[in-house]
């Protein structure tokens, strides 16, 4: 669904800024490496430490482990949601087909974010998300999850690349 009439010029802004960055980098996959190996780092290292701690003490939890278009993933746990760290991710268990390729697709969007905004992605994106997950998990926000620029910037993102790149 498209929600760009009902954001403000900032979030127009910002959406636009981030789909057009990331289909460049889906045209040029090694700016893409390159970003999320230097400008990126931070997310991508705690990625990395993230699935390495998962492979050595949580393994037995893990449902499956695969790559998802540039990115690593991991499934794990039931009926949560999906956590994007750097070229990395975490998805749920138990959703459904059409669910788990959404996230894993929402996931990938999240990681050209990254490699686009690299530190400043923690501010602008993964900490306002996590705070947006949990106030919509508990019914503080009813407003749909992609209304957000952020959000839905990042569902569009990994749209396009599954579509354009993985079909």
């Amino acid at each position: 669904m498209n929600y760009q009439n009902q954001r403000t010029k900032y979030c127009k802004f910002m959406f636009n800024l981030v789909l057009r960055g990331s289909k460049f980098l889906m045209k040029h996959m090694w700016l893409y490496y390159l970003l999320s190996y230097t400008w990126g780092i931070i997310m991508t290292l705690i990625g990395w430490i993230v699935l390495g701690f998962i492979r050595l003490f949580l393994y037995k939890k893990v449902v499956e482990w695969g790559k998802f278009g540039p990115c690593h993933y991991a499934m794990l746990f039931d009926y949560w949601g999906g956590l994007e760290l750097g070229t990395n991710f975490l998805v749920a268990d138990k959703m459904g087909k059409d669910w788990t390729l959404h996230t894993k697709q929402h996931e990938t969007g999240h990681t050209f974010q990254n490699a686009l905004l690299g530190p400043l992605a923690i501010f602008l994106i993964f900490i306002p998300s996590a705070i947006r997950y949990w106030l919509t998990t508990f019914g503080k926000i009813d407003s749909p999850y992609d209304l957000i620029w952020f959000e839905g910037s990042a569902s569009t993102i990994g749209e396009e690349y599954y579509n354009n790149y993985l079909m």
